[in-house]
């Protein structure tokens, strides 16, 4: 004769609906604790790029080397930055390329800075300013980094 179990067939049920909701539970606080860390890592990749976007530079040749100021302002847009312009800035003396911050927005003036690779970073302060970031390339262009690469400017002397 078959041995007969104990409890009803109603508590083998409750039993293992309790252990059902209990797996279902972890599994949902586990999706609803991870799941938002793996978004903001995806979010914080494509960062730089959608920042730098909110970024206007007018870039100006303060060396005298020719082109070096559409080649730099190459390198920005690249990028991702709003190049709103180039031309020579009012003297070609610059030893040391510099990065003007003109809205009083100083991190966007060090984004510039370091898409370049340049520490020289002032603020100058106008109010209206077509540009949010002015770079004044030196004669030290041949330091300056392209942006998203590890190269280094280049141009025939």
């Amino acid at each position: 004769m078959a041995k007969k179990r104990g409890g009803s067939v109603g508590s083998v049920f409750a039993r293992l609906s309790i252990t059902h909701l209990y797996v279902v539970g972890v599994v949902v606080l586990v999706v609803v604790l991870v799941y938002p860390l793996l978004r903001g890592e995806k979010q914080r990749q494509r960062e730089p790029v959608g920042l730098a976007l909110d970024v206007r530079v007018m870039v100006l040749n303060g060396c005298g080397a020719e082109g070096v100021a559409e080649d730099v302002a190459a390198s920005l847009r690249d990028g991702g930055f709003d190049i709103v312009g180039t031309g020579n800035a009012d003297a070609f003396d610059y030893e040391h390329t510099l990065v003007v911050d003109r809205c009083g927005s100083g991190e966007k003036a060090l984004k510039v800075g370091r898409a370049l690779d340049c520490g020289l970073v002032l603020t100058q302060r106008v109010s209206a300013p077509s540009s949010d970031v002015v770079v004044v390339v030196g004669s030290d262009w041949r330091d300056l980094r392209l942006s998203g690469s590890g190269n280094r400017a280049r141009r025939p002397s």
